[in-house]
């Protein structure tokens, strides 16, 4: 059985990793399932605008990656960077970083007055806890959702890989406890995904099969507790009927609700609502032409504009109306089509094609990690605006930890046998 393993999905997913350009074809794949998702809700109607978008991002990826690999200068002003960024071996950073995030989970729990997915689990009324939910943000301090963003979604997916890659279980442990109790205390269910998916394709890679099968028990099990936490009619029943009846009536009941939502939220609903976006805009809201960037629309006069709640009434009507007001996050490419139509689709390509070519050199010789550490932010690029993953999202702050703790990365052997 090994023999067979080693010679097909490890053989395959070893060649996969260890290329440069793997972070590109796991978006190619998103873009793939996107547009099934956009075909599926309005046929071909707005395929033209992906191929565009896709056409333009592979094509400047590789003129990117010619220059780059080319023009000396910017090798070496790439690796003097990067061995400024670098602490010695020995550094004590990560358990300081460890110990600070601790204080701050005990400090925002504090500062809220409870714990969100407990009050949660109490309530029957699904418009009770999703105001729990939405109250976690609202009810804090900028700083406070920052940190709490910065945490969980890069801090604590960089401790765990990296306490894991060291081997170093006394501090694993808890970082695991503490990293596993947060992020389902937030009601939230993209926080354990965004914790434990480096770690789960780390123990992968490295054949640690049971770990890998309790890192994925652990997932799947904070996936459904939230929704079965979120989702009253799954347990003892919503008191709030007319959301039962519209969101779950054909969903089946406890656990195939439960997977049926997950499935559709992550394969289906993504594309359906960049194809709602292309409905809306221009027809519905307007283009606007730099307005929709929140850096951007001071500088040039106009008045900042959140599409993606502005659109909420459009998308979600009937829960409008009952008093729900929310988000529709969208693919990154979304929020420029919504600023400049298809010339915005245009320099988005181009934008993150550049992004994608940049952070090769930053993890030359450390494919697997840059696979692991990078994989979560190329996925949320289906449902998430770029400017916002790169800063708030931790995309960033989670390259910039491993350039600070490359060294004690390289003194591990990190690959996969052949």
């Amino acid at each position: 059985m090994k023999k067979i393993l080693d010679q097909t999905i490890y053989k395959w997913f070893n060649k996969f990793i260890s290329g440069r350009h793997s972070l590109l074809w796991v978006y190619v794949l998103v873009l793939i399932f996107l547009a099934l998702g956009v075909y599926f809700d309005s046929g071909f109607r707005f395929i033209s605008y992906l191929i565009l978008y896709s056409v333009v991002l592979i094509s400047f990826y590789f003129m990117f990656e010619y220059f780059f690999r080319k023009n000396n200068s910017i090798q070496s002003v790439v690796k003097i960077f990067i061995s400024k960024m670098e602490l010695p071996d020995k550094s004590n950073f990560p358990l300081l970083l460890f110990i600070g995030s601790a204080l701050f989970v005990i400090a925002h729990f504090l500062y809220l007055g409870e714990i969100p997915t407990l009050s949660a689990l109490m309530s029957n009324d699904s418009f009770k806890i999703y105001c729990i939910r939405k109250d976690v943000t609202e009810n804090s301090s900028t700083i406070i959702n920052y940190i709490s963003s910065f945490l969980l979604k890069a801090i604590i997916p960089f401790l765990l890989l990296y306490f894991y890659q060291k081997r170093n279980w006394k501090i694993f442990i808890p970082v695991l406890i503490i990293s596993f109790f947060y992020s389902i205390s937030l009601v939230a269910k993209s926080y354990v995904v965004t914790s434990f998916i480096p770690l789960l394709i780390f123990s992968f890679s490295q054949k640690h099969f049971w770990r890998l099968i309790g890192f994925a028990i652990i997932i799947f099990a904070g996936l459904n507790f939230l929704m079965f936490v979120a989702n009253p009619s799954l347990r003892s029943g919503d008191v709030n009927q007319r959301i039962v009846q519209e969101h779950v009536s054909d969903k089946g009941v406890g656990l195939e609700k439960s997977m049926s939502n997950l499935a559709d939220r992550t394969l289906f609903i993504p594309g359906k609502t960049v194809s709602g976006w292309f409905r809306a805009i221009p027809e519905y809201k307007p283009f606007l032409y730099g307005g929709g960037y929140r850096f951007l629309a001071p500088i040039i006069g106009q008045e900042y504009h959140e599409y993606s709640n502005e659109l909420y009434p459009f998308m979600y009507p009937e829960y409008s109306k009952l008093g729900y007001a929310g988000a529709v996050n969208v693919a990154s490419f979304m929020y420029d089509f919504a600023n400049f139509g298809w010339i915005g689709l245009v320099y988005s390509a181009i934008l993150l094609a550049f992004i994608f070519s940049f952070i090769n050199p930053l993890f030359a010789g450390f494919d697997l990690i840059k696979f692991c550490l990078n994989i979560f932010y190329v996925l949320m690029l289906s449902s998430s605006s770029l400017f916002t993953l790169l800063f708030s999202g931790g995309w960033a702050l989670i390259i910039l930890l491993f350039l600070i703790m490359k060294r004690n990365f390289e003194s591990e052997k990190i690959e996969i046998d052949e």
